[in-house]
């Protein structure tokens, strides 16, 4: 098997060494960086490229990991990464900042951002003077907003990519997803009940999150590659939602994990990847891959009614095809 690579900024700047057979070489090049380190969150595009179906669509996919020292959005705008995976309000707030990112496939359906509270909270105001946890790489830009909207008084407390602050009190409340530190913190015995979690999908910010995203300028200068990368991504989350393939895509990315000393369990992936196969559903029980233009206008008014844009985005100039 092939193995993708996590990275830091210097590390970009290495020569990259092919993990592909010579006879494969004459495939279009693609750099693809995904936003976090790996786990279920990404099965689809990890378990197409250890499956061969970029390689099958014409494509020599190189496939790293971002860290928190570096962000995929930083490497699509230095020109280290082709096809980037990011959040919707994140890459809406890069393009108001100058980068010309469009979406060109959604991965998210469903808003999995909440606040968890040491404490019971029935309303947004029994969040004031609370100390919160957010992550240092961002993705937070929703729960940001969610306190202004409410005019809050927070204390906002970065943290690392773990549930050690809430679990040992330093901070009153932290911002988790529901297919990850939501599961870390009941793993830990931490006594957390529904009357202790906002779901921020719950309170009208049902914003969509992860896209896969490119330039404007790769778009349209590689319009058959980007085509073809998006089929073979689809065909990856397809391969996964199968039923019979959860157990072998599971062990895959654990296997991942492990490799790069990054702390995993069976459990703990096979919860993620079912979670998160469930908030790419609509209420149909269907899979759109697709942005939403209403809940994308809402995202682009919430981030222009608290200042974390300046100008409106036209959905027209953000989405591709």
């Amino acid at each position: 098997m092939r193995k993708p690579w996590i990275i830091s900024a210097a590390a970009l700047l290495l020569t990259c060494i092919s993990f592909l057979p010579a006879s494969a070489r004459q495939k279009d090049t693609v750099t693809v960086m995904l936003q976090w380190l790996p786990q279920c969150q990404f099965a689809g595009m990890i378990m197409a490229y250890w499956n061969g179906f970029y390689e099958e669509a014409g494509l020599e996919v190189e496939l790293y990991y971002g860290s928190e020292s570096y962000s995929s959005t930083d490497a699509l705008r230095d020109g280290h990464a082709d096809i980037i995976t990011t959040m919707l309000v994140d890459a809406l707030i890069v393009r108001d900042m100058g980068l010309p990112i469009v979406n060109i496939l959604q991965t998210s359906e469903t808003n999995s951002t909440m606040i968890i509270s040491h404490t019971p909270v029935k309303h947004a105001k029994d969040l004031n003077g609370m100390r919160i946890g957010r992550w240092t790489s961002g993705f937070f830009d929703t729960a940001l907003c969610y306190t202004y909207y409410n005019s809050l008084d927070v204390e906002w407390i970065p943290i690392l990519s773990n549930i050690y602050p809430f679990a040992a009190g330093a901070v009153d409340a932290m911002v988790a997803t529901e297919y990850n530190e939501y599961y870390q913190i009941l793993m830990a015995g931490i006594d957390v009940s529904e009357g202790n979690i906002i779901y921020l999908r719950d309170e009208g910010f049902d914003i969509q999150e992860d896209g896969v995203y490119t330039t404007e300028e790769y778009y349209s200068s590689h319009q058959d590659i980007v085509e073809r990368f998006v089929e073979a991504t689809r065909r990856g989350w397809d391969w996964v939602r199968r039923p019979e393939n959860s157990a072998e895509t599971v062990k895959a990315i654990v296997d991942i994990m492990r490799e790069d000393n990054i702390p995993s369990s069976i459990t703990n992936q096979d919860y993620m990847l079912q979670t998160v196969l469930r908030l790419q559903q609509n209420k149909n029980k269907e899979v759109p891959f697709h942005l939403d233009k209403s809940r994308f206008d809402s995202a682009v008014r919430m981030l222009l009614e608290n200042n974390l844009i300046l100008s409106p985005i036209e959905y027209s100039d953000f989405v591709r095809p």
